[in-house]
């Protein structure tokens, strides 16, 4: 258990909403209220497209990674909205929006990590899983965050020490401690896959299938972490996840007194594109030792990416 001890986090009451970085005070209450508002107007923006024909690109030479005018067309709102606000943050966005203060390293500066359309796959099929993910870490920790899925009609809310709540009422992690009784989310898009590393993923996903009581896929790591903190699935593990699929999430879980780990056990690091949460400390850790050595590891978030 001792690999739980610092991930369990059993934090302290929140004595104030105003947080001090390095650099400058931050108002919580300022930028939960932005935030809100924002993700608001995205929400009715993304519904409005989800009705209409979703045309779309792929990133690279990649096929299967793809991204919609309403992926751009949501990050530039969200951005620019925040930025009128809060000019000096730093914003990771997936698409890149965010002009010349985006980056991707995470430092104690007040930083908001932003996914305008996580499980954009889904969205392009019409598949309701799929949402948009705002979490703002400061000092390095999550303090804010939102998933919302507009189209399912569900908002995930967080702060830091203040509770996880779905559309306004808490929620809670299922409390499962028995993995052969639990619910796992697992996502298994190939895209992510090298092919020599396709034996581990699957190895790892027939092991899972044949302890716990049932394995799922959803399409979006964000959705998968708030089933996990409303209870609906017990436990989510996934290996290459980036930050702005898990930076909301992993507050929602821990605020709805789940874990969120690394899936070797250690703590979760949200630049390190590896995540496993679970309802219980006991849960995570029967997920983790059966993962075992079956580990997978790519190249950081905030580092570059390998050449060929």
């Amino acid at each position: 258990m001792e690999m739980f001890r610092l991930v369990r986090q059993w934090l302290l009451p929140l004595k104030s909403m105003t947080s001090k970085s390095n650099c400058a005070a931050v108002d919580l209450d300022k930028c939960y209220a932005q935030m809100n508002q924002l993700v608001d107007k995205a929400a009715k923006l993304m519904k409005e497209a989800s009705t209409k024909m979703r045309l779309y690109d792929t990133k690279g030479n990649n096929t299967a990674d793809l991204v919609t005018a309403t992926d751009r067309e949501v990050e530039q709102l969200l951005i620019k909205g925040l930025k009128e606000h809060f000019p000096n943050h730093v914003y990771i966005g997936e698409e890149g929006t965010g002009g010349a203060a985006t980056g991707r390293k995470l430092t104690d500066a007040p930083t908001w990590i932003i996914d305008p359309i996580d499980g954009t796959t889904n969205f392009v099929h019409g598949l309701h899983y799929t949402c948009i993910s705002v979490g703002f870490w400061l000092n390095k920790q999550p303090e804010l965050a939102i998933c919302c899925n507009p189209m399912i009609g569900q908002k995930f809310t967080a702060r830091r020490n203040c509770g996880a709540y779905m559309n306004g009422v808490q929620i809670e992690a299922s409390g499962q401690t028995d993995l052969e009784k639990s619910i796992i989310l697992n996502e298994l898009n190939s895209a992510n896959f090298e092919p020599e590393l396709m034996a581990i993923q699957m190895g790892n996903s027939q092991k899972m299938l044949e302890k716990a009581h049932a394995l799922r896929t959803t399409g979006s790591a964000a959705m998968d972490l708030c089933l996990v903190a409303m209870g609906a699935a017990d436990g989510y593990y996934e290996f290459y996840p980036h930050c702005w699929d898990t930076a909301a999430g992993v507050l929602l879980v821990r605020e709805a007194g789940g874990v969120v780990i690394d899936p070797a056990g250690g703590e979760f690091d949200v630049m390190g594109r590896r995540v496993l949460a679970a309802a219980t400390p006991q849960l995570g850790e029967q997920m983790v030792k059966l993962l075992g050595d079956m580990q997978i590891y790519h190249a950081r978030d905030d580092e570059p990416a390998p050449t060929n």
